[in-house]
């Protein structure tokens, strides 16, 4: 993985763009460091897992539900 500065994406966008289209990832912070986003990646990652763990749990407690309840739960925040 390469990290660059916003300042160098900017002033090299295109070799940016190559670079990702060959395959290889890039990391684009504020000031070229890689604490941050590493940081960053962890605390969503544990936040992802975090979730998954808690809707586990719920499954376990509730019982089945029909393709229409999830279905009208999906669109009943669509109404307002």
């Amino acid at each position: 993985m390469k990290n660059v500065s916003l300042a160098e994406a900017k002033a090299n966008i295109a070799e940016i763009f190559e670079t990702v289209e060959r395959g290889q990832s890039v990391t684009i912070t504020p000031d070229q460091s890689t604490d941050a986003d590493t940081s960053f990646r962890k605390d969503r990652l544990e936040i992802s897992l975090q979730a998954m763990r808690e809707l586990r749990e719920l499954r376990k407690k509730s019982g089945k539900v029909t393709r229409e309840e999830i279905l009208a739960w999906r669109d009943e925040g669509r109404r307002s």
